[in-house]
């Protein structure tokens, strides 16, 4: 969607780009809060908003009397966990980013039916691509159901996860998660998506993910690069 980003959003974007870039690398110093005002020619307001949301998404910290630092960021959300990557979150956090392509509302009978809503219902559908060091890894569609709006998924493109973004504006904990996993061909959207061969094999997962007493929540449909990015599944038996 074309939209023209607020001011505190470019200001977000930028340095956030640079702390995953490791321009600004983890401990250091951001400039100062007069001097992102004169690198951006904005007002203090702005540049407040975008640090208060890096420090609330936790790219940074902030100590009194001596300003913004870029933080040890590893992932605590529960969405790393129910992963069959998770030991790469884990390890290489600073890393990874995230990107929201388009975002928009759709009818589709089959998610629908995924999710427990009437055929012609109008889902949320996000399409959004994970980077490794600013590679394209991932590429994903998410299918939500419409208990919050479109709106809550336009205001920050970058966010991390669905699961985290729900948590944190609408207080809907994810309680259990379902992977179906299969080997395809890339088609030719995808392929230029993760900037691959259009014959290029991929690992697609079909997640369901529940709320509360088996309410589904979200279908995300996803497609990994496997060349740099590898499933990895651990079961204890008791």
């Amino acid at each position: 969607m074309n939209h023209t980003k607020p001011a505190y959003q470019v200001i977000y974007d930028a340095i956030q780009e640079k702390i995953v870039a490791a321009t600004y690398p983890v401990g250091s110093l951001l400039p100062s809060e007069m001097e992102l005002e004169k690198m951006f020619k904005v007002s203090r307001t702005p540049v407040r908003q975008a640090l208060k949301q890096l420090e609330n998404d936790g790219y940074i910290y902030r100590v009194q009397g001596k300003g913004s630092f870029v933080a040890n960021r590893k992932p605590k959300e529960s969405w790393t966990l129910m992963s069959g990557f998770r030991n790469q979150y884990m390890t290489e956090w600073e890393k990874i980013s995230a990107r929201t392509i388009e975002q928009k509302k759709v009818v589709n009978p089959l998610f629908s039916s995924r999710l427990g809503v009437g055929e012609h219902e109008e889902l949320i559908y996000l399409s959004r691509i994970r980077y490794l060091n600013g590679k394209p890894i991932i590429y994903m569609e998410h299918y939500i159901r419409p208990i919050v709006p479109l709106e809550v998924f336009e205001e920050n493109d970058t966010f991390s996860s669905v699961q985290q973004l729900l948590k944190e504006k609408a207080n809907i904990d994810y309680t259990e998660v379902e992977d179906e996993i299969e080997a395809v061909i890339a088609d030719p959207y995808i392929a230029g998506a993760l900037q691959l061969p259009s014959t290029s094999a991929l690992l697609k997962g079909t997640r369901i993910s529940y709320m509360e007493n088996k309410t589904p929540i979200e279908v995300n449909v996803f497609y990994i690069n496997t060349d740099t990015w590898k499933y990895f599944a651990y079961y204890k038996y008791e």
